[in-house]
């Protein structure tokens, strides 16, 4: 089975993607593989290992069978890693995984010398196995036809990462397998899970009710569910309670809480809403959006929509004359979406709220102060100055109108 391409929506060009592939293949072209003695000294070496090795090995490959699967995997999954990550991060994150995995194969199945680019794609697909599980991969798959099908990146790839974990147990503790690095190949997946979720619980990359912690959230409080309903009464058996204890309704529900005191019930309203809330924004009927985002607000303070899909109902509050509302869903967005390529336009607008509308001059100025720098329209940045006087000149005297 091979991978032809996902569905995720791309934002940018994934440029830095495009580089990296444009990279390895130009190098191959140009003799650098197998059976070419000069590549020797670039080779990852086991038992004399340099610097410099770790990252000129991940640029190697053995054949052109090498070459072209391992940039067909570059291709199909670092497109949105790169969109997601940005381009230095990701050519760090790309790096970084790829030295990771050289570390792994010598710390722990050292047997000849390595080469190839998989144990950095080995963490970009890591990564986007954590970031991406609910995308879908179409799969080429011959066995007397030729058909192509799609399945979920969760199951395509948690199944390349449970076999490659077999293997590198078999070449760890069994005998060494020839041919394939596994244990690199592990060694890239973990760096790549372990750092995606790592940026994910740190916000240091925004999260989404889309990504693999959410998922296992939602699990989690489903197994608590099951739990309180098994231990509370059952509704066919004899009632044994004694005088003074609660009845079985009544401690089946205290049971239902979860750890963060929000109640089954509450969870599976905020999901229903949230799916009312994406179909009525493919509709474009942001009206019924935006009431429905008013009341998911209320079950959950800390909800934060998909990025196109708050940005969209923050705009319909803002043209509706919502300005409260407005304002609010331009701040979650804000700092959940920091590295939003226009977060100058949305720091502008959120400025010209708070100074126009609602009185919060010192919050308006700090903001258009920030916005004015970011801009690069001139006629928006001649905007943020002249709201950004207004709002100084209502600190320094209240009177004026």
């Amino acid at each position: 089975m091979i991978p032809i391409r996902t569905d995720y929506r791309m934002r940018i060009r994934p440029w830095m993607n495009f580089a990296l592939i444009g990279a390895n293949a130009l190098i191959f072209l140009n003799g650098w593989h197998i059976p070419s003695p000069v590549i020797d000294p670039f080779m990852l070496q086991p038992t004399a290992p340099e610097l410099t090795q770790f990252f000129t090995s991940m640029f190697l490959h053995a054949d052109f069978q090498h070459l072209a699967g391992n940039m067909l995997f570059l291709w199909v999954f670092g497109n949105a890693l790169n969109d997601r990550l940005g381009h230095v991060g990701y050519l760090l994150f790309y790096l970084g995984g790829g030295v990771i995995a050289g570390l792994g194969y010598l710390l722990l199945s050292p047997i000849a010398p390595v080469l190839g680019a998989s144990g950095a794609i080995s963490a970009v697909t890591g990564a986007y196995l954590v970031l991406f599980p609910r995308t879908h991969v179409t799969v080429l798959f011959w066995f007397i036809i030729i058909t192509t099908f799609q399945v979920s990146s969760l199951i395509f790839l948690g199944l390349q990462v449970a076999w490659n974990f077999i293997m590198s147990y078999k070449a760890i503790a069994i005998s060494p397998l020839g041919g394939v690095a596994y244990v690199a190949h592990s060694s890239g997946y973990l760096f790549g899970i372990v750092v995606s979720a790592g940026l994910l619980l740190t916000r240091l990359l925004p999260r989404d009710g889309f990504d693999l912690l959410y998922l296992v959230r939602q699990g989690f409080r489903r197994r608590q569910y099951r739990a309180a309903v098994r231990s509370g009464p059952s509704p066919f058996a004899p009632n044994r309670l004694r005088r003074g204890e609660p009845d079985g309704p009544r401690r089946l529900r205290t049971r239902a809480v979860n750890v963060a005191g929000r109640t089954d019930t509450e969870s599976a309203q905020e999901l229903q809403l949230r799916r009312d809330i994406a179909i009525a924004t493919q509709r474009r009927d942001f009206a019924a959006a935006a009431n429905l985002y008013t009341r998911i607000v209320q079950l959950n303070t800390e909800i934060v929509l998909p990025r196109q899909q708050q940005l969209d109902i923050a705009n319909h509050l803002m043209s509706a004359e919502r300005h409260l509302e407005a304002a609010e869903a331009y701040e979650r967005f804000r700092r959940h979406f920091a590295s939003y390529k226009y977060i100058a336009d949305i720091e502008l607008m959120l400025g010209m709220i708070y100074g126009r509308y609602l009185q919060r001059y010192a919050e308006a100025a700090e903001l258009l102060e920030h916005a004015s720098k970011g801009l690069t329209d001139a006629r928006k940045r001649q905007l943020a100055e002249t709201e950004l006087q207004a709002a100084r000149k209502k600190l320094t005297d209240p009177s004026t109108t």
